[in-house]
């Protein structure tokens, strides 16, 4: 029996800057989970008149007062503000019901990993429909974020995509950081965001283009349990309700030796931090490499070698990287289609897309560089 208890109504003086274009609603519905570290609470709304029909979601909170005092089971009403890119909740009225606190407080948390901790070798599919495992990122910075392609709140989704966007425009002026990051999207929304639907949802802003649409932006899917296996291990919570996808935000940052780096909840971290993060990888680099005792080249530990085989795919303009549609590449990675930089351009004077190859690459500290190529 749901017994009202209280009910809070606190007014706060506008603390956001109107930007003159925001649009206000009247809401109302029952909360169904509150994430404070996330800063998100989930609601089940009632249809809101001419903007969205009735659907559980999560939204941001301006007063922050109201995440000590919801609870899953309330009900609640509220001002939905929408400007831009940003969505958010103020003038919260909480209708208290008797709830039980277990449930609430395991509703508050999420479990993530921790810094430093080595991230599992999950696998996924890509958005050319190829299964990618997160090992073949090892020796680049990974970046990997949730999303789904029909998420209908552009501080969500969208604003991940749109930060990964300005992140990749950002480095891709800085050839060497370029070279040694990866940004990864994983859809939450498997059945419906196929390989096909992410290579369409991201052909058009990974700042790429032909061939090289994808290569240091990537978008994967998997089945239901693979998904639910990564985003559970990096302490994303998500689950369906009708057509829509409910879920909080995490954005992880896995250093190039393949160990959690930093982990950004919710959606006010800016691309300029991890930005820095990438930097920082890279600083460090080169900061080890300095360090490297020069006059004992016979300790130095040898670089490892794998042959493989596949197809030309692309080669770029300055001729300094080759596309792979290669097939497995033993204790490396399983079959992709993948860019590598070639140790001499010459190597490639009679190399051509469609050309059957086998070529040797070998593993260095910026990353994987083909050193012989030959056709088959």
């Amino acid at each position: 029996m749901m017994l009202a208890i209280a009910i809070f109504a606190i007014s706060f003086a506008a603390c956001r800057r109107a930007s003159g274009n925001e649009q206000r609603y009247d809401l109302k519905g029952v909360v169904v989970s509150v994430d404070k570290r996330g800063s998100t609470v989930t609601i089940a709304h009632e249809a809101i008149p001419n903007y969205m029909d009735a659907m559980t979601m999560p939204f941001k909170l301006k007063d922050e007062w109201a995440f000590d005092k919801m609870a899953p089971g309330n009900r609640v009403q509220a001002t939905l503000v929408v400007d831009g890119l940003r969505s958010w909740l103020e003038n919260i009225v909480i209708m208290q019901v008797a709830v039980d606190e277990s449930s609430a407080s395991a509703a508050r948390s999420s479990v993530g990993p921790k810094p430093g901790e080595e991230v599992p070798d999950f696998t996924l599919v890509n958005q050319d429909g190829r299964r990618v495992r997160l090992r073949s990122y090892k020796g680049r910075a990974l970046v990997l974020t949730f999303i789904y392609t029909r998420c209908p709140l552009p501080d969500y989704c969208p604003l991940m995509t749109d930060n990964f966007a300005e992140i990749i425009k950002a480095i891709k002026n800085d050839a060497a950081l370029y070279a040694k990051t990866q940004l990864l999207s994983v859809s939450v929304d498997p059945e419906y965001d196929t390989p096909e639907r992410l290579r369409e949802y991201g052909a058009g802003r990974t700042t790429e283009s032909g061939a090289q649409t994808f290569s240091r932006w990537q978008f994967a899917t998997g089945s239901a349990d693979e998904v639910k296996r990564i985003a559970t291990y990096f302490g994303l919570q998500y689950f369906t309700e009708a057509d829509q996808i409910i879920h909080s935000l995490v954005t992880a940052v896995i250093s190039p030796d393949g160990k959690v780096a930093k982990l950004y909840t919710g959606n006010e971290w800016k691309p300029a931090e991890i930005i820095s993060d990438l930097q920082n990888f890279k600083q460090q680099e080169q900061a080890t490499s300095k360090e490297k005792p020069q006059d004992k080249p016979s300790e130095k530990p040898q670089a490892k070698i794998y042959r493989a085989v596949g197809v030309v795919d692309s080669i770029n303009e300055q001729r300094t990287t080759v596309q792979i549609d290669h097939e497995d590449i033993k204790d490396l990675m399983p079959a992709m289609k993948m860019p590598f930089e070639v140790k001499d351009k010459s190597l490639l004077d009679q190399i051509a897309p469609g050309d059957r190859v086998a070529f040797t690459i070998q593993d260095l500290p910026y990353g994987l560089v083909v050193i012989e190529i030959k056709k088959r």
